[in-house]
């Protein structure tokens, strides 16, 4: 079956829910809500949103590469973020690409900015279009005659394998997919599976300094590049040589890496790829506060226990997590741990980590497949239909979306209590009540990164001021705590204000003296720039 990307919501319109899936999700917010203050609204169908007209037509330098039809700007108009599918399926976008560049090559991606600079237009990456934090929104200071988003996805091939070195050399427009399709007769794959992985492309989580589902050693991307090429309206080269390490100066690759595009096209990568495994063991444990299970955490990865995954539910979200699952809701946390290797039984340090656990005061618990508690590999299939479930809320007027951070172990579990309770004193103000639930993702010697999710019922016309008014209660909470605006999601528009007071004057000196060298006209993602 081809599928066919939804341009007004998450993912593929093939992998949508079904009315039974939505009935079931209504019976089970409608224990929450009074759903029946909003009437439901389906969404429009996509050829009949309006769209602003396009300013300014493609120049004859790169008609061969550039559409501007209906459909393409509209799958271009925004990112994926709860504000970006409510504004989509309102039927009311107020900015759009002028056009689109759908590039074949590097020589059109060089056209193009040769074009962009001629013409006063502003370039603005657009990957798999997954951002959830406005880093591909078409939303640009004044002063530009015409915004165009580059699309890089038939930049699509695998150059190189190395199954010595273990790298995969592959252009920045592959999808996490086509990648792992390669990779898998030679033995090898990236295990980094983003919420977005069936979506994104290689360029976009690097660019986004993305995280994947497991939760230690291989989690940030960014850690997996050896190396990588960026081509730079300035004209000059920034390429990394393959290398396993380095000490010469600043690291470059550290440099493009979170870039979100405001610095350049990244145009291939050399990624640091892993055996496929072949020896999994798994474990759950429930906890009676989440203060222990916190603390169990700790201990089993400051032990270098390194689990592949180690999710700790507090008691909200395993109970909307079991009732989302057709389970009887419990409200104690819950840890879920999965140990994997390719060369050797994982089963003795899979039981010292539960060993660790109950000594911390968790209690082990069987992992049974489709039975009462859902283990590692069930929880990350459910990952994967989040967002969609997240869509079918909007059309009920709920407002339910996540944002996540990362802290210091000594900061916990003051942090959580206080940015859980400002959370949920906004969704009060706003929508009269709510629910804040929180989870565990990923977890270093030094700290732990924090996934909140937040529901409330909002006013259709009304959702995405609400939900400013709810993520900036939130952002500024996390930020009077001392935690990080982003852990993986990226900076984007949304958390640009917060990441100015997170970063030291010397150090955004440092990115803007960056970007102007290899952005000087500025028309790279312009006003993304710290």
């Amino acid at each position: 079956m081809t599928q066919t990307l939804n341009p007004i919501g998450w993912g593929y319109v093939e992998a949508a829910l079904d009315e039974q899936d939505v009935r079931r999700l209504k019976q089970m917010f409608g224990g929450f809500f009074d759903l029946s203050r909003n009437e439901r609204q389906t969404p429009p169908a996509p050829e009949s949103v309006a769209l602003p007209p396009p300013r300014v037509d493609i120049p004859p330098s790169c008609r061969a590469f550039g559409s501007a039809t209906q459909a393409i700007r509209l799958l271009h108009a925004a990112g994926r973020s709860y504000r970006d599918v409510a504004m989509l399926r309102s039927g009311r976008v107020p900015n759009a690409p002028d056009w689109v560049a759908e590039v074949r090559d590097e020589a059109d991606v060089q056209t193009l900015f040769a074009a962009a600079h001629a013409n006063n237009l502003a370039v603005i990456p657009f990957g798999g279009g997954t951002s959830v934090v406005g880093g591909v929104n078409p939303e640009v200071p004044e002063g530009y005659n015409g915004i165009i988003a580059l699309n890089l996805r038939q930049l699509a091939q695998v150059i190189d394998i190395d199954t010595r070195d273990r790298v995969v050399h592959a252009q920045a427009g592959i999808l996490g997919p086509q990648l792992d399709e390669a990779l898998r007769p030679h033995g090898l794959a990236t295990r980094h599976y983003p919420q977005s992985y069936f979506h994104a492309t290689l360029g976009g989580w690097v660019a986004a300094r993305g995280a994947g589902h497991f939760s230690t050693l291989h989690a940030k991307i960014e850690d997996r590049v050896e190396s990588l090429r960026m081509l730079t309206p300035s004209g000059l080269d920034f390429e990394t040589r393959p290398l396993p390490a380095s000490s010469v100066v600043i690291d470059s690759n550290r440099m493009a890496a979170g870039s979100e595009g405001m610095l350049g096209a990244i145009v291939d990568i050399r990624l640091r790829v892993v055996e496929i495994p072949k020896y999994r063991a798994d474990a759950s444990l429930e906890f009676d506060d989440f203060a222990r299970a916190l603390e169990a955490g700790r201990a089993i990865v400051q032990a270098g226990l390194w689990p592949t995954q180690m999710r700790i539910l507090d008691p909200f979200e395993r109970m909307v997590s079991a009732l989302t699952a057709g389970h009887p809701p419990v409200m104690k946390p819950l840890m879920l741990l999965s140990f994997e290797s390719a060369d050797h039984a994982v089963d003795d340090v899979c039981a010292r980590a539960v060993q660790l656990a109950v000594e911390g005061g968790g209690q082990a618990m069987p992992t049974i497949a489709g039975g009462k508690e859902a283990g590692a590999e069930a929880w990350k299939n459910s990952f994967f239909r989040q967002p969609y479930m997240r869509d079918a809320l909007i059309d009920f007027g709920v407002i339910a979306d996540t944002f996540e951070t990362a802290v210091p172990w000594s900061r916990i579990p003051v942090f959580y209590d206080e940015v859980r309770s400002a959370t949920l004193a906004a969704l009060n103000t706003v929508c009269g009540g709510g629910g804040v639930l929180c989870r565990v993702t990923h977890a270093y010697p030094d700290g732990v990164a924090l996934y909140f999710s937040l529901y409330g019922l909002g006013k259709h016309g009304d959702l995405v001021d609400q939900w400013w008014a709810i993520k900036r209660a939130a952002a500024d909470a996390v930020e009077r705590g001392g935690g990080t605006a982003s852990h993986h999601h990226a900076m984007g528009r949304d958390h640009r204000p917060w990441a100015q007071k997170e970063l030291s004057a010397g150090a955004l000196a440092a990115i803007r003296g960056v970007k102007t060298a290899l952005d000087p006209r500025g028309i790279m993602n312009p006003g993304l720039c710290p």
